[in-house]
């Protein structure tokens, strides 16, 4: 059992396994990639020299098999993070409900916890994961292409931190308003959620109009910061998609004129390219699914907030004996975001065996006092 700060901490630890294996699975899987530069380096260097048919066809069988290999392996990776996600379902999911319902709500929607903890989940099975296992990767292709030839090579790692600088720019372009999208749209959906449960009074008190007119103006608001990072996004993914391919072309170039110089061989050249190719691709992904990444890191950072910080004690305790007294205190509630007050300076007390008749017309808020009285709403103002 996790202390009472380290329960998510604790149920990723506990999915760690899964992490390294994965990790593991993509260490094959980045070796099986060496394939097809390999296969074009041998029938460029050997095969087209030599003019060998049957070590073309060997070298065919091998690359096919690798591939085999590869796509199979892919697909068991893909299997392991699937089961990490349900792992981490199965040991957070009851304890979000749990706190979710112990929290008093103040306007916040109790189900948000829950969409949080699945768009994280669901990040953990998607391509974006697989793409930072891919990412150590790069500099070993990198790496390769120096071994090729030391002129590819820094042309390689100069198209790398080219890479790198957009998505750092992208990171700041994007993040701001996407975060105040994000914001938005929860207190959107919140505001909603909270709306609805009190149907009946905004009904009875003639807030439908002014209700939809603010739920309008926020969502309006959160539709346009997300289109404004959206727009973003996608101008810095077209950017690094364009550069990496044009990278690509050119390191053909650049090889080609090696080739010439008798340097290198053609396929180094080829080689080289593919290598290049591989070492841009993680980069290009992150940066085409850096949203969803954000999103999911505002998301967990919401779990643990609510898991970790308000979790309570699970140890058993006695409690006293119910009095059956009632008391109530300046109570004053009023509905979140709205300037419309239900409830106000409200006090009485009860002693055991006394009643107290509530009347009054319909939105009055006395199903508001009444929820009040329960426990299942918390006051804006004074105390029950």
């Amino acid at each position: 059992m996790g202390s009472k700060s380290q329960i998510v901490k604790d149920a990723l630890r506990a999915c760690r396994r899964y992490f390294l294996v994965a990790a593991a699975f993509s260490l094959a899987i980045n070796l099986l990639y060496l394939a097809s530069p390999l296969y074009m380096l041998q029938i460029y260097d050997r095969v087209v020299t030599s003019g060998s048919q049957t070590t073309l066809v060997m070298l065919t069988l091998v690359l096919l098999v690798a591939f085999m290999a590869l796509a199979g392996l892919d697909l068991v990776r893909a299997w392991i993070l699937t089961r990490a996600s349900a792992r981490l379902d199965r040991l957070l999911s009851a304890r979000i409900l749990a706190a979710s319902v112990e929290t008093p709500s103040q306007g916040a929607s109790q189900s948000q916890p829950i969409r949080d903890f699945d768009t994280f989940r669901q990040v953990i099975t998607g391509s974006g994961i697989h793409a930072l296992f891919d990412l150590p990767w790069s500099p070993i292709y990198i790496g390769i292409i120096f071994l090729l030839h030391p002129w590819l090579g820094f042309f390689a790692l100069g198209s790398a931190l080219l890479l790198i600088a957009m998505a750092v720019l992208n990171e700041y372009l994007v993040r701001a308003p996407l975060k105040q999208a994000n914001d938005i749209a929860t207190t959107n959906y919140n505001f909603t959620e909270m709306s609805l449960r009190n149907s009946e009074v905004v009904r009875a008190m003639g807030m439908i109009d002014g209700l939809i007119r603010r739920w309008g103006r926020d969502r309006n608001l959160a539709l346009l910061r997300q289109a404004q990072a959206s727009d973003r996004a996608a101008l810095m993914t077209g950017l690094i998609r364009f550069l990496r391919l044009t990278m690509q072309s050119l390191i053909l170039g650049l090889g080609a004129y090696l080739v010439i110089e008798r340097q290198t061989t053609a396929g180094s050249m080829f080689a080289a390219s593919l290598l290049l190719g591989r070492g841009l691709q993680p980069v290009e992904q992150i940066v085409g699914l850096w949203r969803s990444l954000i999103l999911a890191r505002a998301a967990l950072a919401r779990v643990r907030r609510l898991v970790d910080g308000d979790a309570k004690d699970e140890r058993s305790f006695n409690l006293p004996k119910p009095s059956g007294k009632i008391s109530v205190e300046q109570v004053s509630f009023a509905i979140p975001n709205l300037q419309k007050v239900l409830l106000r300076d409200v006090s009485f007390r009860l002693e055991a065996g006394e009643a107290l008749g509530i009347v009054g017309p319909s939105g009055a808020g006395k199903s508001t006092l009444a929820r009040h009285l329960a426990g299942v709403m918390q006051p804006s103002r004074g105390t029950v």
